[in-house]
């Protein structure tokens, strides 16, 4: 099956989802679980170890949140599909002065981590495994909890098939025919569908939908936000 890699590539070199900001969900699981900041050049760690927590960006894109967790004062990391985006994403983090960055942002399939087991305390994905079908998304769960410690903590999110053009409980999946990432796939999902793709791997931690409706012109659409712990 196709992990549409070209069409990855395209969408970036079109200057698609070249985002420069973290996710508000992301700056909210880091503060409450990792490193929080308490002051203009002060932050205080929430983890307790003796080095710097090891995170993983599964699907970085350009690096918005890898920048972030470096700048956090964490050993950060990412990985995705589209060359084109790892070639922004590490001349980024190496204007931003980030050691090691041919090292720590690579080009890959996520189904296949190039880290050692364990090797990461926590990982964040934001749009990534309910961009493509649902076979890959599950086996790119089973690797990335191989690749963490026991008790690793993961944030991601996910579209739900809750919104103004599906029943609640769809969870079917659609290749997008916008210009916007077109040709890719969008996989959708219900309660259901989530404990299917962690099953084994990951419990839940958190689990919060949060709908976007759009009031003047109608429409609404839901993206559930998980945190979720390696067993």
């Amino acid at each position: 099956m196709d992990n549409k890699q070209g069409e990855w590539d395209k969408s970036y070199q079109n200057l698609d989802n070249f985002v420069f900001y973290p996710h508000e969900e992301v700056i909210r699981f880091v503060s409450k679980y990792i490193s929080k900041r308490t002051g203009l050049d002060e932050k205080k760690d929430v983890v307790s170890g003796p080095e710097k927590a090891r995170i993983l960006d599964l699907g970085c894109g350009i690096g918005r949140h890898v920048i972030y967790g470096h700048e956090m004062g964490l050993d950060s990391y990412g990985i995705d599909l589209s060359g084109a985006a790892i070639q922004v994403a590490t001349e980024w983090a190496n204007r931003k002065g980030m050691s090691e960055s041919s090292r720590k942002i690579l080009q890959g399939d996520i189904r296949q981590l190039p880290w050692d087991d364990g090797y990461f305390n926590f990982a964040v994905s934001h749009g990534v495994l309910d961009s493509m079908p649902f076979e890959f998304a599950q086996v790119a769960c089973v690797e990335l909890a191989k690749k963490m410690a026991k008790g690793g903590l993961f944030y991601c999110d996910l579209i739900s098939g809750d919104d103004s053009r599906h029943s609640r409980e769809y969870n079917g999946e659609e290749e997008v025919a916008t210009n916007h990432e077109h040709g890719t796939i969008q996989l959708y999902f219900n309660l259901s569908k989530i404990y299917s793709m962690i099953d084994g791997v990951f419990k839940i931690v958190e689990c919060i939908l949060i709908r976007r409706e759009e009031v003047l012109r109608g429409g609404y659409a839901s993206r559930y936000h998980l945190i979720l712990e390696k067993v």
